[in-house]
Order: structure tokens, then C-alpha cells, then sequence
């Protein structure tokens, strides 16, 4: 398995539950004239997540993401949209976007630093009292340098381009034998039918049902 940087145009979703092996991908990705089984990297909620750098829309603007903190996205504010009003649960505030993003800022700066605090406590040198800089470099690339306008997010929607870059981890084709092929099917088909069992059911589909079909189909239709 090895980790891709692709665009949604260059993704075919798969129209049915599909397995390769035990795994079930998302679609596929064409290289150059191989086509490669794919997962698709995604964050809390099922939202396809994009490379760092890419700009996403947000309720109190615009922002770029320079990183990931348990499968959220962080994003910095560069533009605000100034009709943007939050009013707090009392109802005896109301916040505009840069104040919004400044509270949400303040409150990540707040969790990293518990983060750090302890990484540094449990994995510090009992000789030197300080992080080995293997370890000072792990932890500067679980958390990147951040600013008063970053904020962690995860997006609900469809909410990329075509054109946008993201990650897909591609899955090798396993040699099967008879019996693994026919538990491969099982796999698919028990899956179909789990998803058309929540479809004819007369109670509210399951979150994770929807954000299935979601992803095979499309919010939108396109895929």
C-alpha cells in the first residue's frame, strides 16, 4: 500500500460496495494507463480530506489548511465574511467572524499546549530534561506553526473542486484463493444489503448508511 496525491477529477467513485481482499475502497485513480484501486483519506464525518495548501470555505470565511489534528483540519482565516454573527447559547452575545475565529483560535492554542506539555513530560531525556530531536521533530509535525486565526475544523459537505488536490491510499490487488474470492463476494453483498435493508426501512436512514450513499453517489450527483 502507498499513500497518492490526486484531484477528484481524477477519481472514479465505485457505483456498488466493492472489496480488494478484505478492504473496501472508495473507487479508483488512473495512472497513466494503470488503474489503481483507492481509499480515500477522510476526516470525522466522511468529508474527503484535502492536501495542505488547499482553500476551503468556512461559515466566518475563507482559510488555507496547514495541517491536520485528529482527522480535523487546521485551517488559517485569511478572509472574513463580514455577515457573519455567531450569538452564544444565553443569547447575551453575539460575535462577528475575526471575533469568532479569535475565540476559536485561542481555545486550540490552549489545547496544543496541553498536547505538547504532556508529550514532552511522558518523552523527555531523564538526562538532558529535554526531547531527543527525533522526538522535537515528531511532535513539530503532528503540530504545525499556528496563528491567532487558526481554527480546527471539520467541513460537512461537498465542499471541494474537481480541481482540488487530495490523498488516496492504494490498495494491491491480493492473490486469492477460491475460498478467499467467494468470502470477498460475501463481503460486498452483505454490504449492499445492509445499505438497502436502511433504504426501505421506514425509520430515519443511519448517519453512517447516508454518508455512504453520499459518498457513492454524490450530494450533488457528481459522482
Amino acid at each position: 500500500m502507498a499513500f497518492i496525491v490526486t484531484t477528484l477529477n481524477n477519481f472514479i467513485g465505485t457505483s456498488t460496495p466493492t472489496f480488494v481482499g478484505t478492504t473496501r475502497i472508495d473507487g479508483y485513480v488512473m495512472k497513466g494507463c494503470i488503474k489503481c484501486n483507492v481509499v480515500l483519506r477522510k476526516m470525522k464525518g466522511g468529508m474527503l480530506m484535502p492536501v495542505l495548501g488547499t482553500t476551503v470555505p468556512l461559515p466566518y470565511g475563507t482559510g488555507k489548511v496547514i495541517g491536520y489534528s485528529d482527522e480535523k483540519l487546521l485551517v488559517d482565516v485569511t478572509e472574513f465574511n463580514d455577515d457573519y454573527e455567531f450569538i452564544n447559547a444565553e443569547e447575551t452575545e453575539i460575535y462577528d467572524a475575526r471575533e469568532t475565529v479569535a475565540r476559536r483560535s485561542s481555545a486550540l492554542r490552549s489545547s496544543l499546549a496541553t498536547i505538547i506539555s504532556d508529550y514532552s513530560r511522558v518523552y523527555k531525556s531523564e538526562v538532558t530534561g529535554v526531547l531527543s530531536p527525533n522526538r522535537q521533530a515528531k511532535l513539530d509535525s503532528y503540530i504545525p506553526e499556528i496563528t491567532d486565526n487558526t481554527v480546527c475544523v471539520a467541513i460537512q459537505g461537498q465542499f471541494l473542486k474537481g480541481s482540488d488536490k487530495i490523498v488516496a491510499q492504494t490498495i494491491a490487488i491480493p492473490k486469492l484463493s477460491p475460498l478467499e474470492i467467494r468470502k470477498q463476494r460475501a463481503l460486498e453483498v452483505a454490504e449492499i444489503q445492509r445499505i438497502a435493508d436502511a433504504m426501505l426501512n421506514d425509520e430515519v436512514i443511519p448517519t453512517d448508511v447516508q454518508d455512504e450513499l453520499n459518498e457513492m453517489f454524490g450530494e450533488d450527483g457528481e459522482f
